[in-house]
């Protein structure tokens, strides 16, 4: 039988490796995250469904950019949360981004998970350093002026009725 001490080891040395799916190797020196008051980066994705999303798209009307990675614990826990806003049907675009993970990556776990909603396989971290140096998920809602109103991170993850609160809480702005 092992000795206490290294069951404790192997212990942190899990809960460790677990953690670090979200931050990964995450250099926060790389620059500074996006949050709110700063205007969304000029982008461009391609969807899952073959559909091209810029930044002048989100344009115009209140808009969601969801940043993730299926690696992650605390994503794969938001995502859920995530589609229950899909399919209330706010009207608003909802763009997911991934974070290095492949087409195939995020189908398994769509299918797994049973999600319906459109995403942008990144093989890369290309699109989402434009938003932030490290951590996933994040969640950000902008304005018709495409300005971040609304940030999320990891550390208190909204429902799906505090993002909806949100988003139409903005809308009535855009109405006035």
């Amino acid at each position: 039988m092992l000795p206490f001490t290294i069951y404790r080891s192997l212990f942190i040395l899990l809960v460790l490796t677990v953690f670090s799916a979200c931050i990964s190797d995450d250099d926060p020196s790389e620059g500074a995250s996006l949050g709110v008051g700063d205007a969304l980066p000029v982008f461009q994705v391609t969807m899952n469904d073959g559909t091209m999303v810029r930044t002048t798209d989100l344009l115009g009307g209140v808009s969601v950019v969801v940043l993730f990675s299926v690696d992650c614990s605390d994503c794969r826990q938001e995502l859920p949360e995530i589609q229950r806003l899909w399919d209330l049907r706010l009207g608003v675009p909802i763009v997911l981004i991934a974070r290095e993970n492949t087409e195939e990556q995020i189908q398994a776990h769509w299918q797994q998970a049973q999600l319906t909603m459109s995403y942008s396989p990144q093989a890369d971290r290309k699109v989402y350093s434009l938003f932030a140096a490290s951590r996933v998920p994040r969640i950000y809602i902008s304005d018709a002026q495409g300005v971040i109103r609304y940030s999320h991170t990891d550390e208190a993850m909204p429902t799906a009725e505090q993002l909806a609160d949100e988003i139409r809480t903005l809308l009535k702005k855009n109405q006035s």
